[in-house]
């Protein structure tokens, strides 16, 4: 907008009969200062301790690994998390201090027959191991226990057909 067309437009603007105000700019005014009140440090008493403290601790963790090796003897280390609510690592470090172990987890040789069958078939479609094993959804390892465990075994490399 030009000068000229500025004037033009304030001159319109009065002859309707307005009036036009002129405002006070903005002033800067800075926060007050801060007065923080600092507050008074409370003073730590320390806690009387009694002169067995470090054997009582002992004691009570003996007392709780012994509970963990009692589980031990009838559990896996899953069935054992779940009766105490602790962690897994909770599990094995008690079994480490206490120097036992949980009972192993057992396999299913139903449910191992049905992949072999599974596996067996795949093998004779030419599948590779890595294959067959997202196919039947299990691990590498898994299929190395099964060939341990059963007669079966799955070829790691295909012999070059001529």
């Amino acid at each position: 907008m030009t000068p000229t067309e500025l004037q033009q437009a304030i001159a319109r603007f009065e002859s309707a009969g307005r009036q036009v105000q002129v405002l006070e700019s903005f002033r800067f005014e800075p926060r007050r200062p801060r007065r923080e009140v600092v507050p008074a440090l409370k003073k730590r008493y320390a806690k009387p301790k009694s002169e067995n403290a470090y054997f009582d601790q002992v004691a009570e963790r003996m007392e709780y690994v012994s509970t963990i090796r009692e589980l031990a003897k009838t559990m896996t280390i899953a069935q054992a998390m779940e009766a105490t609510g602790r962690s897994e690592s909770a599990m094995r470090r008690a079994a480490f201090e206490g120097d036992f172990k949980f009972l192993s987890k057992t396999a299913d040789s139903e449910r191992d027959l049905k992949l072999i069958e599974r596996l067996t078939a795949l093998r004779e479609i030419g599948l590779s191991r890595c294959k067959a094993c997202v196919q039947v959804a299990i691990s590498a390892t898994m299929l190395s226990r099964l060939e341990l465990e059963y007669d079966f075994t799955y070829p790691k490399r295909w012999t070059k057909r001529t």
